[in-house]
């Protein structure tokens, strides 16, 4: 990992959906898989607003939202296409050409921007325990499931809003740091 990054996010270790940052703090990254609010009728999305309003109200412990915004890159998606032209039959290839050309025009008049949503979850090692710490004991497997039972209650409370949520595994949480801090293509940086 970048040191740069260790010093500004201090990971102590990734585990398959838990890292462990600082002395005894835990998180879990969840993604979020949004529903298209802006399809909806203006009814529905009253309902889904006062819905989300009351999931987070009725939280007890805190989470953090993260929305992350990247460029998609259409080059390589767009040769890949080309490459497999000869695959496709010969009458439909003209469409090909056209969908190529439609998509090239389009990126060049307007970035195209892919946001993705996180729900961001900790623990502290102090905050349920009944017996003291000991000093340099490692609390993985109780945050892990505290963190667990946190991602159910988030499930089920934004499940009925039509939001879906996956847990980051360690590869994607590594990327998801990487990238989170500067690492990656995200849609703040200059054109």
């Amino acid at each position: 990992m970048d040191i740069y990054l260790n010093r500004l996010f201090p990971i102590r270790a990734i585990g398959p959906g838990i890292c462990l940052v600082h002395k005894d703090r835990y998180v879990a990254i969840l993604e979020a898989i949004p529903i298209n609010f802006a399809l909806r009728a203006p009814q529905e999305q009253e309902r889904l607003i006062k819905g989300y309003a009351n999931f987070l109200n009725g939280l007890n412990f805190p989470v953090q939202l993260f929305v992350r915004s990247d460029f998609l890159r259409v080059d390589e998606y767009l040769a890949d296409l080309k490459s497999h032209e000869d695959a496709i039959e010969a009458h439909l290839r003209p469409s090909l050409g056209d969908y190529i050309q439609f998509l090239r025009e389009t990126v060049s008049v307007n970035r195209l921007v892919k946001r993705r949503f996180y729900i961001v979850m900790a623990w502290q090692g102090h905050e349920s325990r009944k017996i003291p710490r000991i000093r340099g004991e490692i609390l993985w497997d109780e945050a892990e499931q505290e963190l667990i039972r946190r991602r159910e209650i988030l499930i089920q409370g934004l499940r009925p809003l039509g939001i879906r949520l996956q847990t980051l595994d360690q590869v994607n949480t590594l990327h998801f740091l990487q990238s989170s801090f500067g690492q990656g293509q995200t849609a703040n940086e200059g054109s």
